[in-house]
């Protein structure tokens, strides 16, 4: 049997350790931006692959509506947001320190602006970032 423990992976953004996550299966999203690369096949059948050399990636994080993280990067929005010359771009560590699955980013960006909801229930707040390399290794997994 396979063992995971949702407190158990780390995500750091410029090592601020984001932990306050809402509630959901979807909490951390790392996704590459395009395909890595695409088969082209002519007329006579034969094909070539040109492999894609973007490396870059998109993050997703969903924290609860009230966190301290949220005041953390809403600090880091606004900063680049009104100095784009002076900020800094955001390096991204995610690591399963259970299954030793890890996901990094360099020179990173905000980009969709979150939403300010609230009502008569939780409402995370999501957080959308842009990283001009991404990488990724996924490991086997702690088995029992």
């Amino acid at each position: 049997m396979a063992v995971f423990d949702p407190k158990q992976v780390s995500v750091l953004i410029n090592d601020y350790r984001v932990q306050d996550w809402s509630d959901g299966g979807d909490v951390i999203v790392a996704t590459f931006s395009v395909d890595h690369g695409a088969l082209t096949v002519g007329a006579g059948g034969r094909g070539v692959f040109i492999q894609n050399p973007d490396e870059s990636g998109t993050l997703v994080l969903q924290v609860k509506q009230h966190s301290r993280d949220n005041a953390y990067l809403d600090a880091l929005r606004r900063s680049q947001r009104t100095s784009i010359k002076s900020f800094t771009p955001l390096e991204l560590s995610i690591r399963d320190l259970l299954n030793e699955d890890v996901v990094t980013g360099a020179n990173g960006y905000f980009t969709t602006p979150p939403h300010y909801t609230r009502g008569s229930t939780h409402n995370p707040m999501t957080w959308t970032f842009v990283f001009e390399q991404m990488t990724m290794r996924i490991e086997r997994g702690l088995f029992e």
